[in-house]
């Protein structure tokens, strides 16, 4: 067993020393693996207490590891298209927020799920993403 451990101890200093990074500098493990990453479909989409969901095929919300984020969808009548944007998460707060050039908006982020609730012309956009 010593000579095992005798075998790997320099090669895992070697690598510890040539990442590029130290312990000091990283953040926690969840924040180092980001597990809010991936796609997330629509459950949830109302305006005014008014379903929408019904009129599209899809709507996704897809966040990237470099900090971008896509959201696509597909009407039921055919019309598709999708908006691109950057986003930084802040998991252990809760809160997730979309930037697209002029604007940045914060989200809640619950339970796995980004929560959406804009007002728009006085009344609540409520759309709930989940994985």
């Amino acid at each position: 067993m010593r000579k095992v451990f005798a075998f790997f101890a320099p090669l895992f200093l070697a690598a510890a020393l040539l990442c590029g990074c130290s312990v000091s500098e990283m953040s926690t493990l969840r924040e180092l693996s980001r597990p809010y990453t991936g796609e997330y479909a629509c459950e949830t989409l109302t305006y005014a207490g008014r379903d929408l969901l019904e009129g599209y095929e899809y709507i996704r919300l897809t966040l990237a590891y470099g900090g971008e984020a896509k959201l696509s969808w597909k009407k039921t009548s055919g019309g598709e298209g999708e908006r691109r944007f950057d986003y930084r998460a802040e998991i252990e707060e809760g809160r997730i927020t979309f930037t697209d050039g002029a604007h940045t908006r914060t989200f809640a982020y619950e339970e796995g799920a980004v929560c959406v609730e804009l007002i728009l012309c006085g009344r609540l956009l409520y759309a709930r993403f989940a994985m």
